[in-house]
């Protein structure tokens, strides 16, 4: 049995005020997703640039991002009214213990001294992509962004 095949971590930020001073900051040590408004309010989407073996190492590498803001930017960090760290997943879905995912107790403290949220998105396993022992972390974020 397969576990579920970590994808990456996206941070998922939405305010009503701008994000631009975050989106500066944080410059190329992200990979901006999307920038702008939705339903009125100002939304900002990103992933840690580069590869990360894991949930844990994504995610603490975002928080140090966070926790380095200069005070201009914690103001617009803290204002946002949702932040989250969306944690993905290639689903290989049985009723199998291998399903589990796990984050360690340090890392979920970390999220919540920043004020964020936590959630898991899994998604679907392609019957032609089944075999992921040739692909690469980069093949699996090009097909999340589809």
């Amino acid at each position: 049995m397969r576990r579920p095949y970590f994808v990456n971590v996206d941070l998922c930020l939405k305010s009503k005020s701008t994000l631009r001073t975050l989106a500066r900051e944080l410059g190329n040590k992200v990979m901006v997703m999307f920038s702008g408004r939705i339903k009125g309010h100002h939304c900002l989407f990103v992933e840690i640039a580069g590869t990360r073996k894991g949930p844990n190492k994504a995610i603490a590498a975002l928080c140090e991002l966070i926790e380095g803001l200069s005070p201009a930017g914690m103001r617009v960090w803290k204002a946002a009214q949702s932040k989250k760290f969306d944690v993905g997943y290639e689903a290989r879905l049985s009723s199998q213990p291998s399903n589990s995912i796990k984050l360690r107790p340090s890392t979920v403290r970390r999220l919540a001294s920043l004020g964020a949220s936590l959630a898991v998105t899994f998604y679907r396993e392609e019957k032609e992509e089944a075999s992921d022992s040739a692909k690469s972390p980069d093949v699996y974020a090009k097909q999340k962004r589809r």
